[in-house]
């Protein structure tokens, strides 16, 4: 028997399709799912593609598959929606019994691989998610309107703050500044307020690309773009340190993904400068997807 696992994020879905020794056997890769950004129609068209692709990597049928969990962003925060996306993923799945969790859940149990613990999501947005004891609880991911500390976004945002600052002297000119001015290809400062607002229309996902451009320019010596990471960490410290308090053992296992810690020690370090003593911060074990593919698994036994 097999087992499938989808992560639908906000910029790309995952499938994978494991054997009941729980390897890897076929991943496929799609656009993003998200209802918000291709609708509901085109949600359901790009889930049974991958599935279907899916299968057919693999060459067997849907019959040979047990079960399949699927990750979603956007599920469980508004009722109505819930209930359209269900209907979706019931019709991708009219022959298949299947699971369907927030994205979020499905990170959690990758990262640690099912274990207790906390995980750190920092992407476009930013969560902490915490499982203990059969008890599930999240902090942050308020959305970027009001929340999302530490995000990329929130990265992004300020490093355009930044380079603000820098170009009309209330910060002295360094790399940021350069890097921005080159890689956007700005040939008057102000021209970033045409860019931002016009040619990407303050999109978030947008903004949030800027992150690289931040890591970029303090891996360089800017010592304004180090300190926009430096903070950064301290937020999502706060998320670990917060969900940190609900436990009582002597260690707690908290792992962290997402885009934001490719750019590794500019993150990680301020994070475990600002983490309480019992947190063990560990590399991420598996994928969202192919922690949906556990859980599809170990809901078997």
């Amino acid at each position: 028997m097999f087992y499938i696992g989808i992560d639908g994020g906000g910029t790309k879905t995952k499938f994978s399709l494991v054997d009941k020794e729980e390897n890897l056997v076929a991943t496929v890769e799609k656009g993003t799912c998200h209802f918000n950004q291709v609708g509901f129609e085109k949600m359901e068209r790009i889930l049974n593609d991958g599935v279907n692709d899916l299968l057919s990597m693999a060459n067997i049928t849907y019959k040979e598959v047990k079960r399949a969990c699927v990750g979603l962003a956007g599920y469980g925060n508004v009722k109505t929606i819930a209930i359209k996306i269900e209907e979706v993923v019931k019709r991708v799945f009219k022959n298949i019994d299947f699971l369907l969790f927030n994205d979020v859940h499905i990170a959690h149990a990758g990262a640690l691989a099912g274990k207790d613990g906390i995980v750190i999501i920092a992407g476009t947005g930013s969560i902490g998610y915490s499982s203990n004891n059969g008890e599930y609880k999240r902090v942050g991911g308020w959305g970027y309107t009001i929340g999302d500390e530490g995000s990329a976004y929130w990265i992004g945002r300020k490093a355009i703050e930044c380079f603000s600052k820098q170009a009309d002297g209330r910060f002295k000119k360094g790399n940021l500044y350069h890097i921005f001015k080159e890689q956007l290809s700005l040939n008057n400062d102000y021209d970033i307020i045409k860019y931002v607002n016009e040619e990407i229309k303050a999109d978030r996902r947008e903004i949030a690309k800027f992150a690289t451009l931040c890591s970029k320019a303090a891996k360089d010596g800017d010592k304004y773009a180090i300190d926009i990471f430096k903070k950064a960490g301290e937020e999502l410290s706060g998320l670990i340190n917060t969900l940190a308090l609900d436990f009582s053992e002597d260690k707690v296992d908290v792992s962290y993904i997402g885009g934001v810690f490719k750019s590794k020690d500019l993150i990680l370090e301020p994070i475990k400068d600002n983490i309480d003593k019992k947190v063990h911060l560990m590399s991420p074990k598996f994928p969202p997807e192919i922690g949906a593919c556990l859980i599809a698994k170990q809901w078997n036994k």
